[in-house]
This record gives C-alpha cells, sequence and structure tokens, in this order.
C-alpha cells in the first residue's frame, strides 16, 4: 500500500511565491530608481537653464543702453522654430553675421554688446539642448516693464502662448503643464 504524504510538493510552492514576492519588489525599487534618475536630470538641466537666465539678466544689466536689443535678437532666433535642432541652425547662421572677436573692446556700441551677449547664451544653450527666448512678462505695466527669459528643454517651445500645444506657458505666463522650461523675470 502506498501512502500519500499531504505535504508533498508544498516547499515548492512556498519557495515560487516567495521569489514572486522578491521579484515584485525588485520591479518596484527598478521603477523608483528611474523616477529618480529622471528627477535628477531634470534639476540638473534646471540648474543650468537657471544659470543661464542669470548670466543673461546680469548682461542686461550691465548693457542697459540695448535692453531691448537683447529681445529683438533672441526673438530673431525663435522665430519660426519649433525644436531645438531648428533653433540650433538659426544660432549657428547667426554667428557668421558678426566677429565675434571685433566687440571684445571699448569700441563696441550697446547694440554690438547685446548682438555678442546674447549669441553666446543662445550657443551655449545649444551646447546643452536649452532654447532661450525673452519676452515682455504678461500684466507689466509700460512703465516698469519686466522681462521674462524663458528657457526651455525637450520638447516645450520656449513662448508664452495659448494656441501652441507644446509652449512653455500660456499668455498669463502660467506654466503649462508637462512642460520643460523656466520662466524668471528680469529688470
Amino acid at each position: 500500500m502506498i501512502k500519500f504524504n499531504s505535504q508533498s510538493g508544498v516547499g515548492l510552492i512556498e519557495v515560487m511565491v516567495a521569489l514572486l514576492l522578491l521579484a515584485i519588489a525588485v520591479l518596484g525599487f527598478s521603477a523608483l530608481q528611474i523616477n529618480a534618475l529622471n528627477a535628477t536630470d531634470e534639476s540638473l538641466v534646471r540648474s543650468r537653464a537657471m544659470s543661464m537666465s542669470k548670466q543673461l539678466s546680469e548682461n542686461m544689466r550691465l548693457n542697459t543702453l540695448a535692453t531691448d536689443n537683447f529681445m529683438s535678437e533672441l526673438n530673431a532666433l525663435n522665430q519660426g522654430t519649433k525644436n531645438i535642432t531648428d533653433y540650433c541652425a538659426k544660432v549657428v547662421q547667426a554667428s557668421s553675421s558678426f566677429d565675434q572677436n571685433s566687440c571684445k573692446s571699448d569700441a563696441c556700441s550697446p547694440e554690438e554688446i547685446a548682438a555678442l551677449s546674447t549669441w553666446q547664451a543662445a550657443n551655449l544653450g545649444c551646447e546643452q539642448d536649452i532654447m532661450l527666448n525673452m519676452t515682455t512678462c504678461p500684466d507689466m505695466a509700460d512703465i516698469n516693464a519686466r522681462q521674462c527669459i524663458i528657457t526651455s528643454w525637450g520638447n516645450t517651445i520656449p513662448v508664452l502662448d495659448d494656441s501652441e500645444e507644446n509652449a512653455c506657458g500660456d499668455s498669463s505666463g502660467s506654466y503649462k503643464l508637462g512642460s520643460h522650461c523656466l520662466i524668471m523675470e528680469a529688470y
């Protein structure tokens, strides 16, 4: 007569359940690690964008005679661009329009200095896949008009526009959901 043990195979099932729980835990930790890496990358790009915005703002403060030129130069680079490739192609094209070494003396006009400073900021942005733009901040009176320096990366375009799906913000200056950008006031 054959005796059957009612516990036969239970140990194997326990091991398989334990492995399943371990696999779920490892997948959870992997997802957490990926989210942490993405947050770290976003933080690094944000830090670079803030640094670029601050530098451009300081250049504007040093060259108050040509404040409007900074904005017009950046707007020209962004005219019709929908991605970083188009933007950087315009930055390269702009570099050929002036001699970078000719404007390193006191003989330069404020407008030439503004053009050089703007090109340098845009060129640095291209090296780091960041686009720059500048606009008058929404709801600012003409007397104390402030400029908004907009930096964007990824698929976000550095504009404040209600109709543009990939715009950094809307016409009121509020960030759009899912945008990858930074808006900094300069005055």
